[in-house]
C-alpha cells in the first residue's frame, strides 16, 4: 500500500492526470464539431470513453490512498463527483446526465498554479457579500416592478410580464443602457420614460454593480493575502525550529568543549613515587 500511496502522490502522476483532463478538454470541444453517427465520432468517443476511465482510475485511487480524509477535501468530493456524473448510462432520460462530462473541463482549476487559492478565495468573498447581494436584488426587483406596470400596455414584448422586464432591466444595466431595442419603443411613445432609464442604469450600473465588482476584487485579493501571509508564516516557524535546533547543537558543543578533560577510563593516576621508582 506503501507504493500506491507513493505513485499517487508522486509529481509525475499529478502531470499525467492534468495531462488528461487537458486532452479530455479539447476532444469534448471536437465531438460538438463532428457530424453524429461518423467515423470521427466514433474514434473521439472511443478516445473519451479511454480518457475517462484514466480519471475514474484517478478518483479510485483518490479514495484508496487518502480514505475518510476525502470528505475533509472540498477538492476531492468536486473531483470525484464530476467524474462520477460522466458515467451516467445512456438510457432513457439519464443519458442526459452525461451532457454533463464537459463539466469535466473544470478539473483544470485543480492543475492551474493558483487556480484552488483563487476559486477558494472566489467562494469565501461571494459569502461574504450577502448585503450587496440583497440590496441589488431589491433594488432591481423594484424597477422591474415599476417598468412592468408602466410600459406592459406600450412595449408588451419587453415588458409585458415581470420575467420579460426582469431579463431586459438586465441587460440594461450589463449594457450600461445600450440596448436600445429594450428602451427606444419606450421612450418614443412615453418621452418620461427617461425618468424610470435613467436612475435604473445610474443606481444599477454605474453605482451597484461598480461597487459590487469592486467589493467582490477587494475580498478576492485580501484572501488571497492572507492565504500568502499564511505560508509565509508557516515558513517562518519552520526556519525558526531550525535556528533553534541549530542554536541548541552549538549550545552543547560549546558546553561539552569548556568542561575540563576528564580520565579516560582504564587510564592510571601516576603517583610522584611511583614516577621516581620508574626513573630508576
Amino acid at each position: 500500500m506503501g507504493w500506491l500511496r507513493r505513485a499517487y502522490l508522486s509529481q509525475a502522476w499529478r502531470i499525467w492526470v492534468g495531462c488528461v483532463v487537458f486532452s479530455n478538454s479539447i476532444v469534448l470541444g471536437l465531438l460538438t464539431a463532428v457530424p453524429e453517427s461518423s467515423d470521427a465520432e466514433r474514434l473521439l468517443a472511443q478516445i473519451d470513453d479511454l480518457m475517462l476511465a484514466a480519471l475514474v482510475l484517478d478518483s479510485v485511487l483518490c479514495i484508496l490512498v487518502k480514505g475518510r480524509r476525502v470528505l475533509h477535501n472540498n477538492w476531492d468530493l468536486f473531483d470525484i463527483t464530476v467524474t462520477m456524473v460522466s458515467l451516467a448510462p445512456r438510457i432513457d432520460m439519464l443519458s442526459a446526465l452525461r451532457v454533463l462530462r464537459v463539466v469535466r473541463v473544470l478539473r483544470l482549476l485543480s492543475f492551474v498554479p493558483h487556480g484552488r487559492a483563487t476559486v477558494d478565495a472566489l467562494f469565501h468573498a461571494l459569502r461574504r457579500m450577502t448585503a450587496a447581494f440583497v440590496v441589488m436584488g431589491v433594488v432591481f426587483y423594484s424597477f422591474a416592478i415599476i417598468a412592468t406596470n408602466l410600459f406592459r400596455g406600450i412595449d408588451p414584448a419587453h415588458y409585458g410580464s415581470l420575467g420579460s422586464t426582469a431579463i431586459h432591466l438586465y441587460a440594461i444595466m450589463v449594457s450600461f443602457g445600450n440596448d436600445p431595442d429594450a428602451i427606444l419603443p419606450v421612450v418614443e411613445a412615453v418621452p418620461w420614460a427617461w425618468l424610470v432609464f435613467v436612475p435604473f442604469v445610474v443606481i444599477a450600473s454605474f453605482g451597484l454593480l461598480n461597487l459590487f465588482i469592486g467589493v467582490l476584487a477587494a475580498a478576492v485579493k485580501e484572501q488571497l493575502d492572507r492565504k500568502t501571509a499564511g505560508r509565509e508564516r508557516a515558513r517562518m516557524e519552520r526556519l525558526e525550529a531550525k535556528i533553534d535546533a541549530l542554536t541548541y547543537t552549538l549550545d552543547a558543543m560549546t558546553e561539552r568543549a569548556s568542561r575540563p578533560r576528564q580520565e579516560e577510563p582504564g587510564q592510571k593516576e601516576t603517583r610522584p613515587g611511583e614516577a621516581r621508582a620508574g626513573k630508576r
